[in-house]
C-alpha cells in the first residue's frame, strides 16, 4: 500500500500547485484534517473537513497568483505515512512579492485517502514526527 500512498501523495500535490481544488479533494476522506498550525503563513490553522480545507484552498488560491513546488524528497516513514518535502514558490496576487520557502508536509492515509496532512517548516520536523531521524 506504501507505493500507492506515494501516488497519491505526488498527484495531490501536483493538483495543489496546479490550483486544482476538486481533483486535489478527489483523495481526501470527508472528515480529512489539515492542520496548518506549524506554518508561518498568516492563514496557518487546522482545518476540518472537505468544505472546510475547500475554503482554506481557495482562500490561498485567491491570495496567490503563482505557486510552484519544486520535490525535493518523499518518504515512507509508515505503511499509511508519507513525507514529503519541497520548495515552495508563492507570489502573492496583489503585491507581486514572490516568497520561497521549505515544505514537509506529514500525510496519513487510510484505505486510499487521506485522513490527515500535518505541514511543518522544515524536513527535520517533519521526520522527528514520525520517529525518524534525518
Amino acid at each position: 500500500m506504501s507505493h500507492a500512498n506515494v501516488e497519491i501523495v505526488r498527484r495531490a500535490m501536483q493538483l495543489y500547485a496546479d490550483h486544482d481544488i476538486d481533483a486535489h479533494l478527489a483523495d481526501m476522506d470527508p472528515e480529512v484534517e489539515y492542520d496548518w498550525s506549524n506554518s508561518d503563513a498568516p492563514d496557518r490553522g487546522v482545518y476540518s473537513g472537505r468544505a472546510d480545507v475547500r475554503a482554506f484552498l481557495q482562500a490561498r488560491d485567491e491570495a496567490l497568483e503563482e505557486r510552484r513546488l519544486d520535490l525535493v524528497k518523499i518518504i515512507t516513514a509508515a505503511p499509511d505515512t508519507v513525507v514529503y518535502t519541497a520548495r515552495m514558490r508563492e507570489r502573492g496576487r496583489a503585491s507581486g512579492v514572490e516568497v520561497t520557502t521549505p515544505i514537509a508536509l506529514v500525510w496519513r492515509l487510510r484505505e486510499g485517502k487521506v485522513i490527515h496532512l500535518t505541514v511543518y517548516q522544515t524536513s527535520a520536523e517533519a521526520l522527528k514526527a514520525v520517529g525518524l531521524e534525518e
